[in-house]
Order: structure tokens, then C-alpha cells, then sequence
């Protein structure tokens, strides 16, 4: 009986020895052990066993032919037993199809999409070409924000042509989309250019103009305020055209007024006006008047602005002599002319001054040419009249 209760603990021990050393085999060699999957000298990956590699790549090969139709494959890998240090190493499912369609010379029929005969992108079909196109004018059509949509066209001539290409060249639509767009951006010549057509419906301030009215209460060169002005609001509907973003064209539709400006009124004093003694005087120049004799910008004008372009002729109005031909602040080149009993001429912005000071010069006589120096923003000729210093109206005296 002692010697049955023995054998039965050295079984035991036995038993226990061997599954102990079989699960320490097991951990340690078989279950570290697989292939090393390689092209040439390159390792791609590593995987449990031939079997479950052979049933993915056969699926792989089902799923592109299905897709693609004709697959040409060319089998350059190898599997080579191989003892791992992790198990996590090994890879299968579709994270080993992943790696197969990237590294695997695997060569499909597709067709090479182009604009404009320049290369966009391998696509599986027409209709994927279609899908892409149709992400970006949709991208494009949502950076507008119009209120209504007319249409949006890709303005490319979109081609086309059947290809054979490694399927690890192949990229998924989102991919393609995005990379477009980030050429478009960064390029000066757009791979794909869409042009969207629609309306944008914006509120716009009117501003006030100012208004002058002549007042014989008062005194010449005073004014008084009568009515201030008040902005006003008018709905603007505008068709835009615009070309990856950018506005080339925009023009108004319809303008419909939602509340009425009220202008700025001011009244001017005609009351004992001074006269000149010498009437009329000549036009100092040819053109039309550009900006009348005062109130502007909030301020007095003591001129008139006579358009003319650079190099015209400027004239005397009167006789006289000049008393200033040289630089002033603000008026640039200027001539100043006493033309006697109190009276002195005013012309500004010269770009030539053909006279100096002390010469006598008679009435239509070239004095200077037509500029744009000192305060100006174009060339015309600022002219003034003074009698004992007051600025008067040019306009009423000019024949």
C-alpha cells in the first residue's frame, strides 16, 4: 500500500515535470517562432505561419481582381522561419492586407485622371474621378458662403487614360482631395480651377452728402449748420462669380432702400459779397471743374479744382506780377500773382513754374504746367482768387 502511494507521487511529480518544461518549450520556442516576410533584402513584416499568410494574400488577390478586374502579381517576397523576441511582432488580418497593398508588386488596370493634359491622380474608374471633382467643387462652393447658389463648374478640360500602376500607388478619395487642394493653395498655376456662380445679399450704410445752400442772412464766407446728416441702409443683392475663392467678378442686382439717408445741409452767406474790380478773367487752364469753391470734407475750399492731365498749359487769369513762385506746403509748386487793387491769384500743384518772382505777365500768357505736387491725388490745378485776403468763387468771374 506505501509502495502504490509512492509510484503515485513520483507519477505526480513526473506529470507535473513534463507539462511544466512542454508550457516553458512552448512560451519560449514554438510560440516565438514564425516567418519573416521580405522583398529582396528588406524585411516587410512578420507572421504567425505560411497558412494563415497564404489564405490572406489569396483573399487580397480575390478582393483587387473584383475591384480592378485584371491583377498582375508578381511574386518577388519570400518567407523565411524565424525566432521573435515578441510576440506582438507577428501581424495578420487586414492590417497584414494593408501591408501587402503597399509593398507587394501587385500591378492593376486604372486610369490616370489629368486637367488641362496634367496628371491629377491614378483612379480606379471614371466614376471615382467624378466623386473627387465633385468633393472639391464643394469644398470650393462652401468657402463663398452665398446666400443663393446659380452653378459651380470645374473650368478644366478633365481627361482620362488607362494605366497599369502598382496598387500601392493608389489613394482613397479624401486622400486625393486634400491634396489638390493643398496644391491649388500653395501653387501660382491651380491644378483644378472651380468657378462658382451665386448671389450674396449684404445690408450697406448710405452715407450723407453734404448739401449747400446759399443764405443772404448771412454774412459772406460765414455758414451755419441746418440739418446733419444721417446715415441710411439699403439691402444689396450682388451676383459674384468667383474662381477657387477668389472674386473675379462682382456686380449689382438689386438695391432696395430699407432706410432713407438724411444728407448734411449747410447754409452758405451770400451777404455783401465782394466783388472784383476786373471782370471776367480767363479759365487758367482747359478741363472741367473737378471740385467746386467750398465747404468740403468739413472744411473750406477756397479754390476751384480744374481736371486737366499732366503737362496741360496753365494761363494767367489777369495781369500782374508774381510775388511767389516756388514750393508751399500743401500746394506744391505754386505761382502767386498780384493782379492789383487787393486782388491776388492762386495757381497749385504745378509740375513746371515758367515764371519767377517780380516778372510782370499779361493776361492768357503761359505761366506753368499742369501737376500733381503737394496735396493732390491726381493732376489737376487748384486755383484761387483773393481780394485783400479772402478767398471769393472763381467760377462766377470765369468767361
Amino acid at each position: 500500500m506505501n509502495i502504490l502511494k509512492q509510484n503515485k507521487k513520483i507519477i505526480c511529480v513526473v506529470t507535473t515535470t513534463i507539462v511544466l518544461i512542454a508550457t516553458i518549450v512552448y512560451f519560449n520556442v514554438y510560440r516565438f517562432c514564425g516567418y519573416k516576410v521580405s522583398i529582396g533584402s528588406n524585411t516587410i513584416t512578420f507572421v504567425k505561419s505560411k497558412k494563415e499568410f497564404n489564405k490572406t494574400y489569396e483573399q487580397l488577390q480575390s478582393e483587387i481582381k473584383s475591384k480592378y478586374g485584371n491583377v498582375i502579381t508578381i511574386k518577388d517576397f519570400t518567407l523565411n522561419r524565424i525566432k521573435v523576441t515578441d510576440n506582438e511582432m507577428f501581424i495578420s488580418g487586414d492590417k497584414l492586407k494593408s501591408i501587402m497593398l503597399k509593398k507587394f508588386n501587385i500591378v492593376v488596370d486604372v486610369f490616370l485622371m489629368k486637367s488641362d493634359n496634367k496628371k491629377i491622380a491614378y483612379v480606379e474608374s471614371e466614376n471615382q474621378g467624378k466623386q473627387i471633382l465633385s468633393s472639391i467643387k464643394d469644398y470650393y462652393y462652401k468657402q463663398v458662403k452665398l446666400n443663393s447658389l446659380r452653378k459651380v463648374d470645374i473650368d478644366n478640360n478633365i481627361s482620362y487614360e488607362r494605366a497599369k500602376v502598382k496598387i500601392g500607388y493608389l489613394y482613397e478619395n479624401t486622400e486625393i482631395v486634400k491634396e489638390i487642394i493643398k496644391y491649388n493653395n500653395d501653387s501660382q498655376t491651380a491644378l483644378l480651377n472651380v468657378k462658382v456662380v451665386g448671389d450674396v445679399t449684404k445690408n450697406q450704410i448710405i452715407y450723407p452728402t453734404t448739401i449747400m445752400k446759399s443764405s443772404d442772412k448771412l454774412m459772406s464766407g460765414e455758414s451755419k449748420l441746418y440739418r446733419k446728416g444721417i446715415n441710411g441702409m439699403k439691402k444689396v443683392t450682388t451676383e459674384v462669380i468667383t474662381l477657387n475663392n477668389n472674386i473675379v467678378l462682382a456686380k449689382v442686382l438689386k438695391s432696395q432702400v430699407i432706410k432713407p439717408v438724411q444728407n448734411k445741409e449747410i447754409y452758405v452767406g451770400i451777404n455783401n459779397p465782394i466783388v472784383p474790380k476786373i471782370m471776367p478773367i480767363n479759365s487758367p487752364s482747359r478741363g472741367d471743374i473737378s471740385s467746386s469753391f467750398g465747404t468740403r470734407w468739413g472744411k473750406m475750399h477756397e479754390g476751384i479744382d480744374i481736371a486737366a492731365n499732366f503737362g496741360s498749359t496753365i494761363s494767367a487769369a489777369l495781369d500782374g506780377t508774381v510775388n511767389y513762385a516756388a514750393w508751399e506746403e500743401g500746394y506744391g509748386n505754386v505761382i502767386k500773382i498780384d493782379n492789383g487793387s487787393g486782388i491776388e491769384t492762386t495757381y497749385a500743384h504745378c509740375s513746371v513754374i515758367m515764371v519767377k518772382k517780380g516778372e510782370v505777365v499779361k493776361r492768357g500768357i503761359k505761366i506753368g504746367e499742369v501737376g500733381s505736387t503737394g496735396h493732390s491725388t491726381g493732376p489737376h490745378l487748384h486755383f484761387e482768387v483773393r481780394i485783400n485776403g479772402k478767398a471769393i468763387n472763381p467760377e462766377k468771374y470765369i468767361k
